[in-house]
């Protein structure tokens, strides 16, 4: 049976292309709008390009039933925006905004000649850490990035990849189970994407 992942809809896009991501993953994607029965989900996706304090205006009406998702088993997966949520704050457009604080940090502007950050970008691993995301996958593989925003910070146990755009050095992939996340997009990768999708997926038959 294919593992049942509920797709956070919190008014961004990317959702129907993260949808067939996941099914060519082999996972059983739904769209929610927040998570109902927290048992009743292998998998929980946060996907997508928008507003931080736009997102977590809405995300944090669920924010109980996440957590005991997770709790009870389910693996998260943060994209982009998604990744960024998980962190403490954001000092989005002059704003600051509060995340679901689920890891520590704070998400800031690229510091670049020209953003957003559109398109494909190569990233590497950080030596000596796990990074289950990336099984498969060669060191420098290029992702589709499209953000202004990123977690500039190196140094946490849980970074296991990085990029750079502009001036800046930002977090790629994170990795802290039950915490999965990445700035890039895989379902808009190509084949790399595909992989990592397909890995994130297979750790829910575990």
């Amino acid at each position: 049976m294919a593992p049942r992942i509920a797709i956070i809809k919190y008014g961004v896009g990317n959702i129907y292309s993260m949808v067939s991501g996941l099914r060519r993953a082999g996972g059983e994607p739904h769209i929610v709008g927040c998570i109902r029965d927290p048992g009743e989900w292998d998998g929980i996706v946060l996907p997508g390009v928008g507003a931080f304090e736009a997102a977590t205006a809405r995300l944090h009406e669920c924010s109980t039933e996440i957590r005991e998702a997770l709790r009870m088993g389910a693996q998260l997966l943060g994209v982009c925006l998604g990744l960024q949520l998980l962190l403490n704050d954001s000092r989005e457009e002059g704003f600051h905004s509060y995340g679901l604080s689920m890891l520590p940090g704070t998400v800031t502007k690229l510091v670049a000649p020209k953003l957003p950050h559109i398109g494909w970008s190569p990233i590497r691993r950080i030596d000596g850490r796990s990074c289950s995301l990336l099984d498969g996958i060669e060191d420098g593989e290029r992702f589709y990035f499209v953000h202004s925003y990123a977690l500039a910070e190196t140094r946490s146990p849980w970074i296991c990849a990085l990029s750079t755009y502009g001036f800046t050095e930002f977090a790629a992939v994170i990795e802290q189970p039950p915490l999965y996340a990445t700035q890039f997009h895989p379902e808009r990768s190509g084949k790399a994407g595909l992989r990592v999708l397909t890995n994130w997926v297979s750790m829910l038959r575990r």
